[in-house]
C-alpha cells in the first residue's frame, strides 16, 4: 500500500529531492522552480533560502514568509509545494497561496489532487482560513485539482481563474 504523506523542506534534503525537482521544468505552468537548471551545490544554497523565508529571515522586498513541502510517497518524493503565508498584490494576482508541481515521470496518477488537499489542510492548520489558488486558463488540469478539491470560482480575467480553498 502507498505510503504519502508531506514532508517540510529541511537544509538537509537529499538527492532524491534534487532529482525531483529537477523534472519539473523551469517555469512549468507558471510554478516558478530554480533548482531545473542548478548545480547540486547551489541545490543545497537554495534549501538555506527557502528555509530562512520560511521564517521570515533574509525575505526579499515584497515577499511574505513561505514554507515548501515536498510530497513522498514510499519514502521518495514525487511532488513539491508551497505555502505563502500571506499574499502580496503581485502574489494576489499571480501565485496565491498555494503552488504545487508534481514530477513530470508521476503525472496523471492522482498526485496533484493528493498534494493539493494536503497544502490546504497544512494551510489551515497555519490558520490560513481561505487559501487562494490561481490557475492559469490553458491549465485545464490544474483546474480540475482545484475544483476537485473544494475550490470555489471567486474571479476570473482573460488568463488566469481564481480559486479559494
Amino acid at each position: 500500500m502507498e505510503k504519502l504523506y508531506l514532508k517540510q523542506l529541511s537544509i538537509s534534503d537529499s538527492e532524491d529531492c534534487y532529482n525531483m525537482l529537477k523534472h519539473i521544468g523551469l517555469n512549468e505552468n507558471d510554478f516558478t522552480n530554480p533548482v531545473h537548471d542548478m548545480s547540486f551545490k547551489e541545490f543545497k544554497r537554495w534549501l538555506k533560502i527557502q528555509d530562512d523565508w520560511s521564517k521570515g529571515d533574509n525575505l526579499p522586498k515584497g515577499y511574505v514568509p513561505q514554507l515548501c513541502f515536498w510530497l513522498i510517497s514510499n519514502e521518495l518524493p514525487v511532488g513539491f509545494g508551497k505555502i505563502r503565508m500571506g499574499l502580496t498584490e503581485k502574489s494576489r494576482l499571480e501565485g496565491g497561496n498555494l503552488g504545487y508541481a508534481i514530477d513530470t515521470r508521476k503525472r496523471g496518477k492522482g498526485y496533484g489532487s493528493k498534494l493539493l488537499e494536503m497544502l490546504i489542510k497544512k494551510a489551515k492548520e497555519l490558520k490560513l482560513e481561505t487559501p487562494l489558488v490561481t490557475v492559469k486558463k490553458w491549465n485545464y488540469a490544474s483546474k480540475r485539482v482545484a475544483e476537485h478539491n473544494g475550490g470555489r470560482l471567486i474571479k476570473e480575467t482573460n488568463d488566469w481563474w481564481y480559486f479559494e480553498m
